[in-house]
């Protein structure tokens, strides 16, 4: 079975479709990509000797960013990256989802690798999930020590290495970095507990150096009992079902959204510990998903203004598709 293409062998695909198609002129390409002027000449210059591009640009990929700029204009997103379909379709549903998640994480490792290159000093923040995992795991080793990596909420209660604990050290290991996570459980037990916690000088200097994040990474999930995230969290059926009573429909980062995108009125949203829904609103956000069933908590992210850029597979792709003809 074909697995997901890994390192920059469509990026003169990307370059010449900003090029040709969209308008841009060189400089605008290399911002974009957060590649060198000179980079993107090359990879033009490549385009024209192998002919892959004459009056159209003519390659697989054509429809994958047609369908990728689409989705930018009607859900409101500055940038969709957009995973080319698989070459073989699985008939295993779990094995088809996890084909997909590893592409969703090699495409957006590449553009987390591109952006960490061309920018000095960044703090990175990232929350938990098995796809932004995946993304840590397809990182290739940089030496970025001016970099930071920051967990943008607290620890769970059980961790199979998918926590935002896990995930910040082993992405700040790759990337040449330090870390600085949350040393404290992702829920605490009332909201005045959390609110005393944050007005603790030493935590709240940890919160507000995440609230700083230059880039932060999540990803985002559906509210059912058993959940991924409410598994490793603690959190109870009971807890669940009344967020859902709610409203809740969607989680990202700990918060928990209606299907309008509005931070639900609920006891586990007043008794998360992590940096605050006006700092996320506020941040520069890349939301990592894949799989059919993530459909609905990506468009309540994209419908609460949370996504600059979403990182989605062709399943995503198609469903936001149909729903948005």
């Amino acid at each position: 079975m074909a697995r997901p293409k890994s390192g920059d062998d469509d990026l003169g695909v990307l370059a010449a479709w900003l090029y040709y198609v969209h308008g841009l002129g060189q400089e605008q390409v290399a911002r974009r990509l957060n590649l060198s002027r000179t980079k993107v000449t090359r990879l033009l210059a490549q385009a024209r000797d192998t002919g892959l591009v004459k009056i159209s640009v003519e390659h697989e990929m054509a429809e994958t960013l047609a369908l990728s700029d689409w989705i930018s204009q009607r859900y409101g997103v500055e940038e969709c990256v957009l995973t080319p379909p698989l070459e073989a379709q699985s008939s295993e549903p779990e094995l088809a989802e996890r084909l997909g998640r590893e592409a969703v994480g090699i495409a957006a490792s590449n553009y987390l690798s591109r952006i960490l290159l061309s920018t000095p000093d960044m703090i990175l923040g990232v929350a938990g999930g098995r796809t932004i995992a995946r993304m840590a795991d397809a990182m290739r080793q940089l030496s970025k020590s001016d970099c930071l990596v920051v967990a943008m909420i607290g620890a769970s209660s059980i961790d199979d290495g998918v926590s935002s604990y896990s995930v910040a050290l082993q992405l700040a290991a790759t990337i040449g970095c330090p870390a600085r996570t949350l040393p404290l459980p992702s829920h605490v037990g009332s909201p005045q507990t959390r609110q005393t916690l944050e007005q603790d000088p030493v935590l709240r200097a940890m919160l507000d150096k995440g609230e700083t994040a230059a880039l932060n990474l999540l990803s985002c999930g559906g509210v059912q009992p058993g959940g991924t995230f409410f598994r490793l969290a603690g959190i109870g059926a009971a807890e669940v079902e009344d967020a859902i009573r709610a409203g809740a429909v969607s989680e990202i980062g700990g918060f928990l959204l209606a299907a309008d995108g509005s931070l639900v009125d609920c006891a586990l949203n007043e008794r998360r510990v992590g940096i605050s829904f006006g700092a996320l609103k506020r941040g520069t956000n890349v939301i990592i998903a894949s799989g059919a069933r993530k459909t609905e908590p990506l468009k309540a992210v994209m419908k609460a203004g949370l996504a600059r850029t979403i990182i989605i597979d062709q399943e995503i792709a198609q469903a936001l598709a149909r729903k948005g003809a």
